[in-house]
């Protein structure tokens, strides 16, 4: 049986529209599937948890992009019986991208048809030793403390406070930008007509000169390091992310070390003339970044700061640590 997870707003709304298309293979197949559409009320979250509580093997075939695989690692509640297969269908795609895959549609679909582990990944595990300015998981909007659904939100996160994640955690820069595009009303427009990725270069243009450079403390392995003036750092599982920006080139998935990359002491108009080059990985000779790696990295700033998984952003913390997760995810494909 395979359990078919599909996100209707992915790909600027079109994730029903490309399940309806790739159906009829699964159908000719002969192989029992059931398919699940998440909702405001119905979220991947709920559904992976659902489905992976039981205690018995399960085959996850999850449509949907970044945001969506993080809900999928983050509901998952048994990683030993269940197994993923994943095909993309949003606009990001970093995860897809950091695998190495470059199979078609169709090809994927006949991977995960066979029923085989293909791979198995590392899963990032990032701890908020605390918390501040929590966001409602639907409209993303920060909520006060002092409410009973900022109570909920708190309870929302992870046991102990934590998140899982697939591709990259990051605190800075990088969040602020992925939490001003979530609120804008001028996403959905966007995505209406298939633009959405404008609106993160939007944000993206207003955060460089809006952001905050503050000092952070980095211990990497017991490394430490302190930086006095930094725009943001970000721990990633995978070289890619924020739609294709290769950050850490070295980074891979299956190792059980984390890259760290981040941009500290610069000119903030050099910015637009250093980041374009990191699309190829080749950013790492410019003052002002810095890279380092390891199994567990402990990120303290002098102020709280919004920070993401995958690009998702709950909330602001001023000392996370992120590290391997126990387990690892099996893929179909």
């Amino acid at each position: 049986m395979f359990h078919i997870i599909v996100n209707p707003s992915s790909s600027s709304g079109r994730g029903k529209s490309k399940w309806d298309k790739l159906e009829s293979r699964f159908r000719q197949s002969g192989v029992p599937y059931k398919v699940h559409f998440s909702s405001a009320g119905n979220s991947i979250e709920k559904i992976c948890a659902e489905l992976t509580s039981r205690g018995e093997d399960c085959n996850l075939v999850v449509l949907g992009g970044d945001g969506t695989m993080n809900a999928v690692v983050n509901g998952i509640q048994d990683f030993e019986h269940t197994r993923v297969g994943f095909i993309q269908t949003g606009s990001g795609n970093d995860l897809i991208k950091g695998l190495g895959i470059k199979k078609t549609k169709g090809e994927l679909v006949d991977s995960i048809l066979r029923g085989e582990t293909v791979r198995t990944c590392d899963i990032g595990r990032i701890t908020y030793h605390n918390q501040s300015s929590l966001l409602d998981q639907y409209t993303h909007k920060p909520v006060e403390k002092t409410s009973e659904s900022a109570e909920d939100s708190i309870t929302s996160l992870s046991a102990g406070n934590v998140r899982l994640f697939n591709i990259s955690a990051g605190i800075g820069f990088d969040a602020a930008v992925c939490q001003r595009a979530d609120s804008s009303g001028l996403k959905a427009i966007l995505n209406s007509i298939r633009m959405g990725k404008l609106i993160y270069i939007s944000e993206a243009i207003h955060m460089i000169l809006a952001s905050p450079m503050v000092g952070m403390k980095i211990t990497c392995d017991g490394r430490e390091t302190f930086r006095p003036r930094t725009l943001f750092a970000v721990v990633m599982n995978t070289c890619y992310e924020g739609g294709g920006f290769k950050f850490c080139p070295d980074a891979v998935n299956n190792d059980g070390v984390l890259g760290l990359f981040g941009a500290g002491d610069l000119n903030r108009m050099n910015f637009f003339r250093i980041f374009p080059t990191a699309y190829n990985g080749n950013h790492l000779r410019f003052k002002g970044l810095f890279s380092d790696k390891g199994k567990s990295i402990t990120i303290r700033s002098a102020v709280p700061l919004w920070v993401h998984t995958d690009g998702e952003v709950t909330c602001m913390s001023s000392e996370i640590t992120i590290d391997i997760h126990d387990h690892k995810l099996q893929l179909l494909i």
